[in-house]
């Protein structure tokens, strides 16, 4: 009776039934019919229907321990929704053992993770089960790397961007693949004099990429424009650039921010937590910058406080930064129980304490191993 009616609906009324399953729904039920495979699959109904429901509006918190048993196929992840304020634990946004190989995660966008073995780079989309290898990059070294949206108006293409050398060494090259053309094209160089020695994490604004280097312990923030090939260097404010502990860039509300927590020294007891937003960027052809850094959010000291009982009957706690669209998360584990996510809001201006998630023994023990980011769920992205 129920397939009677459903089946006697009008199109738009089908979909916009079905936009408001929860994405493992979506996947599962492409199996239903040709017909239910065909509305579930379309670009048009994931990205005009499906993703402006309120529970699909924002990218999700997923923290991907390493694998930790062999036997196991793939790890549970922790996913944090914003809008359900709710943790699940799920192997729908999975991405080890994709192609059979240990992979490390690199980055997320549009719905695909970005993932590296060895010297070899793979685009897997985990709610689809497909990836792809993509060819091998002209660089011999190679350090952090990065996946963003493609440019124009298809909702369905994505960049990768890799930072590498040459052979012999000499400046550090950009290089950047397209998925539109299937290849990789140099998109310019890093001024020599910006020695690059350990590999943060690679971040994305406004067309340019940004990342965190130390040079004689001295944190800078290097920006480079993709589509003109400049870059700019520019050191972090001072308090950002104190030893205890290291600073993070992420990006919030398409704004390049840097978090870092500061602990007291000779103790472990974080002391406050900063947020600095990095103001008139401008990414031209000079090393300098006229850009400035302007304090924008401390965290309450009683959120502090928090996080200092979960973190005090450990030696080494977890501690990691990210953005999560308008989230600035700073993460945290402390007693081997459960994981303390205190975020701020960049357009309310308001800081909050995620509830907290339970973890089991084969995820805490690997969470320094994983990975902490946002995805963005793309049950209709193609990888290519």
């Amino acid at each position: 009776m129920c397939s009677t009616i459903y089946n006697g609906l009008h199109d738009h009324l089908k979909a916009e039934i079905l936009s408001w399953l929860p994405v493992e729904c979506v996947c599962r039920f492409r199996s239903v019919s040709k017909q239910w495979n065909a509305l579930l699959s379309s670009t048009d109904f994931i990205t005009n229907i499906w993703r402006k429901k309120p529970p699909n509006m924002n990218p999700w918190l997923v923290i991907h321990p390493a694998k930790s048993n062999p036997g196991l196929v793939k790890p549970i992840c922790l996913v944090y929704c914003f809008f359900t304020r709710t943790w699940k634990k799920t192997y729908s946004v999975s991405v080890e053992n994709q192609n059979n190989l240990v992979s490390e995660s690199c980055a997320s966008a549009v719905g695909l993770f970005l993932l590296r073995t060895g010297t070899f780079f793979f685009v897997c989309n985990p709610l689809r089960r497909t990836s792809v290898k993509l060819p091998s990059i002209s660089s011999t070294i190679i350090g952090p790397a990065g996946i963003v949206a493609g440019e124009g108006e298809s909702p369905d293409t994505y960049k990768v961007v890799v930072v590498g050398k040459s052979s012999p060494p000499s400046s550090h090259i950009i290089e950047v693949y397209d998925s539109n053309d299937r290849s990789w094209r140099i998109a310019g160089h890093l001024p020599e004099e910006n020695r690059l020695g350990r590999w943060p994490e690679m971040v994305f604004c406004d067309g340019s990429l940004y990342f965190l280097i130390c040079i004689n312990d001295d944190w800078r923030i290097i920006g480079f424009n993709i589509r003109e090939g400049t870059s700019f260097s520019t050191p972090l404010p001072e308090m950002a650039n104190e030893k205890r502990t290291c600073p993070y860039l992420l990006v919030c509300g398409s704004r390049p921010l840097v978090m870092r927590g500061i602990v007291k020294e000779g103790e472990l007891l974080l002391q406050k937590v900063i947020i600095w937003e990095l103001e008139n960027v401008k990414v031209d052809s000079s090393s300098s910058s006229s850009s400035r850094w302007k304090e924008i959010a401390r965290m309450p000291p009683h959120l502090c406080e928090g996080i200092n009982r979960t973190m005090c009957d450990v030696d080494y706690p977890f501690m990691c930064c990210t953005g999560v669209g308008d989230h600035a998360c700073f993460v945290t584990t402390g007693d081997y129980h459960a994981i303390e996510v205190v975020v701020y809001n960049i357009s309310e201006k308001t800081w909050s304490r995620l509830p907290n998630c339970p973890l089991d023994e084969d995820i805490v023990y690997n969470i320094w191993e994983g990975s902490v980011m946002a995805f963005e769920p793309r049950p209709d992205m193609k990888v290519l």
